[in-house]
């Protein structure tokens, strides 16, 4: 069985023996296409294949081993096998999973399915990221409110929806992309908690990096600070030599196009209003 998906303007095709129950935030990513830029054929075998090449690193669940352009992405289920994902960073149509029995089910599942899809590390190899942020809507641009979990992405986003009649496009995740120089945010099929998940993608006006304080304070970053900013708020491990080269090369020339900000805020109006005064 196949499905197909655009996330980001790129075409993704997923062939599994079986899908997660309809998720409406899903279905509004599919799409009818021949040829894809990206596909990925599910497999359950027992037992797994052997990751192979040497160990980059761990991240969570994750052990990373890399040979030549091939990445191999274990991932642990407790005491059971889990699943272990083969790629080339070089060809994206050249990716295969495989899962037991066992963990199929669970992997598979809607909370972890585009984790066990590779689609972070996809989008990567074509000009495009993932980032922790609330993605809103003012006036047919994007701007995307970045923090760890927990600082106030959410609250800033619906600042802007109750007092400048900002739409919120996705609460918790957005995608950031490259076409022709030009930068954009668009809507990805999963949202954490915050509920909101809309197919949506708009030109980028401003990244807004976050922190909480006592009082208002904007200010444009440049250079390594708001390089490192960005970075860190994306969502991919970088255990992978190769995609860690990847992701600095794209955000080097992403902040060519796109400023970012610094905001240090209240959870109130205040916030609103020093903000607009940079953007």
């Amino acid at each position: 069985m196949f499905k197909n998906y655009v996330i980001c303007q790129r075409k993704i095709q997923i062939e599994a023996s079986d899908f997660p129950s309809d998720c409406v935030d899903w279905r509004i990513f599919e799409a009818d296409f021949d040829t894809p830029d990206f596909s990925v054929k599910c497999n359950v075998t027992e037992p797994l294949p052997k990751a192979e090449g040497v160990l980059c690193g761990k991240s969570g669940d994750f052990s990373v081993y890399c040979k030549g352009e091939t990445v191999f992405r274990k991932r642990d289920m407790g005491r059971l096998e889990g699943s272990l994902t083969k790629y080339d960073c070089k060809n994206p149509l050249d990716c295969e999973i495989f899962f037991t029995p066992q963990s199929a089910p669970v992997f598979m599942d809607e909370r972890y399915f585009w984790t066990s899809v590779p689609l972070a590390q996809y989008l990567l190899m074509k000009k495009a990221v993932l980032m922790h942020a609330s993605f809103i809507d003012i006036g047919g641009s994007a701007v995307l409110f970045s923090a760890p979990c927990g600082t106030g992405k959410s609250t800033q986003a619906e600042l802007w929806r109750v007092h400048r009649n900002a739409e919120i496009i996705n609460g918790d995740k957005a995608g950031v992309y490259l076409e022709n120089g030009k930068a954009f945010a668009g809507g990805i099929p999963f949202c954490g908690t915050s509920g909101i998940c809309k197919n949506r993608d708009l030109p980028l006006k401003a990244i807004v990096l976050l922190s909480q304080g006592k009082e208002n304070a904007a200010k444009h970053l440049t250079g390594v600070e708001a390089l490192q900013g960005v970075i860190k708020n994306i969502y991919l491990d970088l255990l992978a030599p190769m995609e860690k080269q990847m992701c600095i090369d794209f955000v080097i020339e992403l902040l060519s196009s796109v400023p970012v900000i610094s905001l240090q805020c209240t959870p109130d109006e205040r916030a609103v209003e020093e903000l607009e005064k940079l953007l």
